[in-house]
């Protein structure tokens, strides 16, 4: 079980590193500037520079989560926590956001496909998928066998990777004709995915005894974090991340929300501005 244990030296640089996983999102980085850049159609509008930013600090926590991150998450379990969090609850967002809508069009354009990805993207469905898939994740057991075994882990990570992404598509979506969530409905649903999230980390983070077996041997890292500490601090790590990226979210979704009432607002004034200007007998006075 703890083969991997002498081997895995998580300063060792090329751990930290993890060259082939470096290359692999330098890969995705210059597909995605090749693809909108001088590959794209003429006819399709190429993304902003705020879209460019957005994307490239998803890649970049995508690296940092899979590279630097993941080399201490063999031994310590709040680098697991933090490889996670990073992965699902921040990278997905920016990657969504940062990409031009005419990329996700094609997901929606036939019939069958739409009925199949308008089910995958229910508010409900995403909602609970996320939530439940991360929390089973973390049922001990569950975990000691997909942490064993390399297959299991890449399996899991690609399961969990496309639950996410459906998780946040019903708050940034990036089809204008998709978005069907109005900014209330929007804020509530970032309310029930923090509910829903929170009893698994806060039984991470207040149990009394080691959960996990394969960090029950493992070797400390830092001399001030101990196998009980390192364990409540990953379910508080999931949880503070979480409250940064949905609060995030939240509070610009708010903002959305206070435009789009003062501009309907506006436009209600005007209307009734014009209504007093003209000298119409119709008003009914």
């Amino acid at each position: 079980m703890h083969h991997h244990h002498a081997s895995h030296d998580p300063f060792d640089v090329w751990n930290l590193v993890h060259p082939p996983f470096l290359l692999f999102v330098l890969a995705i980085g210059a597909l995605y500037f090749i693809l909108t850049g001088p590959m794209r159609r003429e006819d399709l509008k190429a993304p902003t520079t705020k879209q460019k930013f957005l994307f490239l600090l998803g890649l970049i926590l995508y690296y940092v989560a899979g590279g630097p991150v993941h080399s201490f998450g063999q031994l310590l379990f709040s680098a697991h926590m933090t490889e996670m969090s990073l992965q699902y609850l921040l990278v997905p967002p920016l990657v969504l956001a940062g990409l031009p809508s005419w990329v996700f069009r094609p997901l929606f354009g036939g019939t069958l496909r739409r009925k199949v990805f308008s089910f995958l993207t229910h508010p409900l469905i995403t909602l609970f998928s996320f939530n439940g898939l991360i929390s089973l994740y973390h049922i001990p057991m569950v975990f000691d066998t997909i942490m064993a075994s390399a297959w299991w882990m890449g399996v899991s990570h690609l399961v969990l990777t496309v639950v996410a992404f459906m998780m946040w598509w019903p708050i940034v979506c990036p089809l204008p004709e998709r978005d069907r969530l109005s900014p209330l409905k929007k804020m509530a649903y970032i309310f029930a995915d923090g509910v829903l999230l929170t009893p698994a980390c806060a039984i991470i983070a207040f149990s009394d005894t080691l959960m996990y077996e394969m960090y029950r041997d493992a070797p400390q890292v830092f001399a001030f974090l101990g196998p009980l500490d390192d364990q409540s601090l990953g379910g508080v790590v999931m949880k503070i991340i979480q409250e940064i990226a949905y609060g995030s979210v939240l509070g610009f979704t708010f903002f959305q929300w206070v435009r789009k009432q003062r501009e309907a607002d506006k436009a209600e004034q005007e209307e009734t501005a014009k209504g007093r200007n003209s000298s119409s007998p119709a008003c009914g006075n």
